[in-house]
């Protein structure tokens, strides 16, 4: 039984360029790609992309339910922090035959009933990037909430995975701005990772906010020497991720659990009375749940403090061509006052003061 694909993936999928062939046969890797003279190569939108396979380095538990999954590259064509990865299935792997939903799984000898059920792809941000001895090592860090996640957890040494990427843009890092402030609240920890690491090269100095529904659900290695602080005004070298990047963190958990009680939002704000910045001087990164990023947005604005989100929305193609990632936007050019970008070229990191939070049409 096929699995319900929506009307932008549906798009995308039997979508046909100029040499006729389905977009399908490339995103979704029906081709198999050898070596890295048969890479395809993602024109126009995106020339640095490309699709190739991937090897499983390391599937590792991080806490409760999050894990960090260690790819193996032959290659990767140069990315910087904030851009993402489109993983699926490879075919020939043995992780490939997976239904998508498990209320409709297919019998375990029926193959041809589980190809009928492909997996589409999935977005998620580079936690972080290496040169080994055998090429290059990529990290992505992971939630288990569903069947695609679920699939992922499943992944050891023996499979391959389909990636494309990277897609989408960056995070600026401004030479006149020295000090740096990450906030990140449950799954929008991973391209904080990277990122701080990009700071310390740059020689900025960063502090963390890391906020999780209680303690067991942060995905971040705790220091046994050096304890999270429950005051919020106080950031400590408690995470190894963030202290060898020279940057100290403040943790909060919605119930206490661990680090400051409530919400990593407010949390900023109470570091911040007490360790006051210029705005000149500083600039704020976000990444989370939405409300969390409308919160540091709007905190942000009321003083003038430069901030970047990085938003998270469904990406059928991670392209452009399916125009499914929109997010609105204020512009002064068009002639409403704003329009819509899209998360996956045109994002997924943007200024957040000109993102529009409330639904359009609500006022």
């Amino acid at each position: 039984m096929r699995c319900p694909i929506d009307a932008a993936s549906l798009a995308v999928a039997n979508f046909r360029d100029r040499s006729y062939a389905p977009v399908s046969e490339v995103f979704y890797v029906h081709q198999r790609i050898r070596s890295a003279s048969d890479r395809v190569s993602i024109a126009n939108d995106r020339r640095d992309a490309v699709i190739q396979t991937a090897g499983i380095v390391a599937n590792q538990q991080l806490c409760r339910e999050h894990y960090r999954l260690t790819l193996g590259l032959d290659m990767f064509p140069g990315a910087t922090p904030g851009q993402f990865v489109h993983l699926s299935p490879e075919p020939d792997s043995p992780s490939a035959y997976r239904t998508c939903d498990s209320s409709r799984r297919a019998p375990r000898d029926d193959r041809t009933a589980k190809r009928s059920a492909p997996m589409l792809r999935r977005a998620f941000s580079i936690a972080g990037l290496r040169d080994v001895s055998e090429g290059i090592n990529l990290d992505v860090i992971y939630r288990v909430v569903g069947a695609a996640t679920g699939w992922m957890q499943s992944l050891s040494v023996t499979d391959r995975l389909s990636l494309l990427g990277p897609l989408g843009n960056r995070f600026p890092i401004h030479n006149r701005k020295q000090v740096a402030w990450l906030v990140a609240g449950g799954v929008g920890l991973p391209p904080m990772l990277w990122l701080v690491e990009a700071l310390r090269n740059a020689g900025k100095r960063a502090v963390a906010f890391c906020g999780a529904q209680t303690g067991d659900l942060l995905a971040l290695t705790l220091e046994p020497s050096v304890r999270p602080a429950d005051d919020a005004r106080c950031a400590t070298l408690c995470c190894p991720e963030f202290a060898q990047n020279d940057a100290p963190v403040v943790i909060s958990t919605d119930d206490g659990s661990l680090g400051f009680r409530g919400h990593i939002g407010a949390a900023l704000a109470i570091y911040h009375k007490a360790n006051p910045v210029p705005s000149d001087e500083l600039v704020v990164y976000t990444c989370g749940p939405e409300p969390l990023m409308q919160f540091v947005a709007e905190y942000c604005v009321e003083r003038d403090i430069e901030c970047y989100a990085c938003m998270e929305r469904a990406m059928a193609c991670g392209t452009g061509l399916c125009q499914s990632c929109v997010v609105p936007v204020r512009d002064d050019t068009d002639p409403d006052g704003w329009r819509y970008r899209l998360c996956c070229t045109e994002g997924p990191v943007f200024n957040a003061a000109e993102i529009i939070w409330e639904p359009i049409g609500s006022g």
